[in-house]
């Protein structure tokens, strides 16, 4: 069987997970790095046994990849993924496809053009709590759900790129897309308006975000509530990681986990709740490296963030802080 050639742009935690998941699939071989540091991208090329490695990353077109992975900041990205859109590359974008709609509307031109295969790198829509949420709701065994509401409190470094405004394209798009919209979109559908607020309070220099704690009430289709809570702010052990759907004959309340499988327990009129722990599941970020790679050899494309969701993602974000800026509920585009 062929082995797939994978180069890899970033040499952090993420850039380190979903390497191992690629190489697990038995289907890619790493065959370049590329980091600002030349320290790192020396250090992770001798982890994997990976021959070519470069503070460069546009000399990665030496190494002759099928696909790049890219986990970098938001800004830097853009650069990155431009490259390699017009070098022809299949992409894994390790976060949101795009920092903004002009944008979004450039890599789908690009992706178009080059019959380039594109995947947004938010990993819930495989993880198995999700799935099984989003069964229970389509089988309809919480009835017709009504309102949703979500809290997702995360104590960012400070020092991070997380918590610079230039870099992280602001705290809607880096944090609030990942937990939880972009599952909430694949479970609901679009939002079809929305209000937000937010504030800076915890913010220490100039040059931080501006959303640190952000509050959005949106409306999904069949006039479905939703309140999001949001923020970089969090002291453990206190609760921070929750996602409750209420439906007319029960509800799921939802602990994702941001890392391992997670957990739910689904209410039901006059039956004992049924609690359902996913530690033992499937790692979602193999399931996403499996299917990018059957998908790229022309096999079944059950790819889950192509552009179109990931437009999706950008749209909500920049209309969470249209909102806020402006003062006033924004309406979003049908897509």
């Amino acid at each position: 069987m062929r082995k797939y050639r994978l180069a890899v742009v970033g040499t952090g935690m993420m850039a380190q997970m979903r390497t191992k998941a690629f190489l697990d699939s038995g289907r890619v071989e790493l065959v370049g790095v590329a980091s600002k540091s030349e320290v790192n991208a020396n250090q992770f090329g001798a982890k994997w046994s990976c021959p070519f490695t470069t503070n460069d990353y546009t000399q990665l077109v030496q190494c002759q990849p099928d696909m790049i992975l890219i986990e970098l900041p938001h800004d830097v990205q853009s650069h990155v993924v431009n490259w390699a859109l017009e070098n022809k590359y299949h992409l894994l974008i390790g976060s949101c496809i795009a920092l903004n709609s002009v944008e979004i509307n450039r890599i789908k031109e690009l992706s178009n053009r080059f019959n380039t295969l594109i995947e947004g790198g938010f990993e819930a829509r495989y993880k198995a709590v999700w799935k099984q949420a989003k069964s229970i709701i389509q089988h309809g065994e919480i009835g017709e759900v009504c309102a949703v509401q979500s809290i997702s409190c995360w104590a960012a470094n400070t020092n991070s790129w997380y918590y610079s405004q230039q870099q992280s394209g602001g705290m809607p798009l880096t944090h609030m897309t990942y937990a939880f919209l972009n599952p909430l979109t694949w479970v609901l559908g679009m939002p079809k308006q929305l209000s937000a607020f937010s504030n800076a309070i915890g913010t220490i220099q100039p040059g931080m975000v501006t959303e640190v704690s952000c509050s959005v009430t949106c409306e999904f289709e069949n006039n479905i509530v939703c309140s999001m809570l949001s923020s970089y702010i969090h002291h453990p052990p206190a609760p921070s990681w929750k996602v409750f759907i209420i439906g007319t004959t029960g509800s799921i309340e939802l602990f994702p986990a941001e890392f391992g499988g997670g957990s739910l327990t689904h209410y039901r009129i006059n039956k004992e709740p049924l609690h359902v722990n996913f530690d033992d599941a499937a790692d979602p970020f193999q399931l996403q490296a499996e299917a990018f790679v059957e998908a790229m050899s022309g096999g079944e494309n059950t790819l889950e963030n192509p552009v179109s969701e990931g437009e999706k993602d950008v749209l909500i974000a920049e209309a969470i802080i249209d909102s806020i800026q402006q003062k006033q509920t924004i309406v979003l585009p049908i897509i």
